[in-house]
């Protein structure tokens, strides 16, 4: 006898065999019980998630001659010929039978009674493949068909059937499997197969499988096919081309804490061991968003359909970095899976995405690339990780106080994406002026306590707005530390920035409300005004010289 695939030899043959669609089931089964059972159905979902094997059960349900609960009886003669796949249950291809004259010919055998049975049943699979003449030939057979005649449309792209095909039709959507419905089935399966498999392989298979049992039994059969009769979890993992689960909180690990070399060692082991990459690099999509999950929701196995260990593991790395960074990491991986089918390279498409994700200082500098590096480098403070981005020479045991206090400041004023000043040496060293210093701690308090002295400089104005605003937002005053220019004209200081990026962060309503905040606590009433580097030199433009610039002749000002 040929070989039967799994899928085939273990279909349902009653609806309590049928996994994770008891919304359906059951009204099924009601309608069987009271009489209630309508002329025409459409079932719409997704692929192996049991429409066909519903449509076949309830087709030898509708003919049992004494169903149990609804339930066919699975011995009485019209069961057998049923099962058999007798004259009058007829199932048809729609994708091989797409023609007006294909559903002329069906709605002509339609109006003979049935030969065995005692209700003809025709199931239209993948109707959506259906020409718009064949259906507006099925149109009023449809709407009243002859006593002895029910019809089952099944289809996994509703939206194609005709809206008059489907409100002629009582429609059931068979939802997703979960991973844990298709785990309990395929262990069924497999046990009356005499066959098994490790329980992580059968995890990885349930998830590959994406909802559907027929694609889970399929990798299954695959798995059995290559292994034999006992596959282990790294047999699963080389069928399906990807990478242990442990493997990929490895790349993780090592893309959260910006291990360049070791991202990329990591990936050239998958190339090595001949992995699929595009199934790779999915893989690890799906890893970040169970981080992303992990860091937004907490304790959530429900949703991720994982187990308490592997929840446990995700919570743990998650709390390690931020929101931003792996939601960027999502969007790179994301974007270079949409790439690899398209290359002939692909190899080198993630290795850049790698880089990318490792390297977020050498992306084109805006204002989600600045607040992810602020957000690792709080991340590190929060973890006690010491936070330094170049290597400091170690003062000279005979420095001086004034050069330990000058590389203290230089540690607070730097952001992290800069390169950290050496401190200079004794016979170098310069005492910075009481104008260009920023304040220090000792100078902090009495900065809140009491407003700056006359003739303060402008730059020492905003280093003491900036020590306000570290308590209010510390995002901000970090970004505060990239002003480039300050002036004082009469009770307004003018904070100047080079770059863009910085100057849209600060001219949002609620930043530019808590910096105006700052300053004016710390300076008097102070009032601030944000502008580019340019203006700083003549003054910032007027709003008639701004206008004219955009318009030119075509502005006219009327009084």
């Amino acid at each position: 006898m040929a070989y039967q695939a799994l899928y085939r030899k273990y279909r349902p043959k009653r609806f309590q065999d049928v996994i994770g669609q008891e919304h359906i089931t059951t009204i099924l089964k009601n309608q069987i019980q009271e009489g209630h059972v309508a002329h025409a159905y459409l079932f719409t979902g997704t692929r192996g998630t049991g429409k066909t094997s519903t449509a076949k059960i309830f087709a030898k349900a509708l003919n049992c001659e004494h169903p149990e609960g609804g339930e066919p009886c699975g011995e009485c003669p019209s069961c057998r010929i049923a099962e058999a796949g007798g004259v009058d249950i007829i199932e048809l291809d729609a994708a091989s039978n797409t023609g007006v004259e294909d559903m002329r010919a069906l709605i002509d055998k339609a109006r003979f009674a049935p030969l065995d049975l005692t209700v003809k049943v025709y199931i239209i699979d993948e109707a959506h493949m259906l020409s718009k003449n064949a259906f507006n030939a099925l149109l009023k057979t449809l709407e009243e068909p002859p006593a002895h005649v029910v019809f089952i449309l099944a289809t996994t792209e509703p939206q194609s059937i005709p809206a008059t095909i489907v409100s002629r039709c009582q429609r059931f959507d068979f939802h997703r499997l979960r991973v844990a419905d298709i785990t309990a089935c395929m262990e069924s399966v497999l046990k009356s197969a005499g066959a098994s498999i490790a329980p992580e392989g059968m995890l990885a298979i349930a998830r590959a499988a994406e909802g559907g049992m027929r694609d889970a039994l399929s990798l299954a059969d695959q798995c059995i096919s290559f292994c034999g009769g006992s596959v282990s979890a790294e047999d699963v993992y080389g069928v399906l081309g990807s990478m242990e689960s442990d493997f990929l909180f490895d790349v993780a690990d090592a893309l959260l804490s910006g291990d360049r070399d070791g991202a990329l060692r990591l990936l050239e082991r998958v190339v090595n061991e001949g992995r699929d990459l595009s199934v790779f690099t999915q893989d690890l999509a799906r890893h970040f968003r169970a981080l992303l999950l992990a860091k937004l929701c907490g304790h959530c196995s429900d949703i991720l359909d994982c187990t308490e260990d592997a929840m446990r593991r995700y919570m743990e790395q998650a709390g390690r970095t931020g929101e931003k960074r792996i939601t960027r990491a999502i969007d790179v991986l994301l974007g270079a899976a949409a790439n690899l089918r398209w290359l002939a390279l692909p190899r080198v498409q993630l290795e850049c995405a790698f880089v990318r994700i490792t390297t977020p200082e050498e992306e084109p500098q805006n204002l989600d690339i600045l607040l992810e590096r602020v957000e690792q480098l709080e991340q590190k403070l929060k973890n006690g990780v010491p936070v330094q981005a170049a290597p400091v020479q170690p003062a000279p045991a005979k420095a001086a106080s004034p050069s330990k206090a000058a590389q203290k400041r230089a540690a607070e004023d730097v952001p992290p994406w800069e390169d950290a000043p050496s401190v200079a040496d004794e016979a170098d060293y310069v005492p910075p002026s009481d104008g260009d210093a920023p304040p220090s701690e000792e100078e902090a308090p009495q900065k809140h306590a009491a407003a700056p002295e006359e003739g303060t400089s402008a730059k020492a104005l905003w280093n003491a707005a900036r020590t306000a605003l570290q308590k209010m937002n510390p995002t901000l005053a970090v970004l505060a530390l990239k002003a480039s220019g300050w002036r004082q004209e009469g009770d307004t200081l003018i904070v100047s920035f080079d770059k863009k990026a910085f100057y849209d962060a600060f001219m949002r309503p609620e930043n530019f409300k808590l910096a105006a905040e700052a300053l004016a606590g710390a300076a008097n009433g102070l009032k601030l005004r944000i502008a580019m580097a340019g203006e700083m030199a003549g003054g910032a433009p007027s709003l008639e010289e701004t206008a004219r610039k955009a318009f030119g002749d075509m502005l006219e000002i009327v009084e």
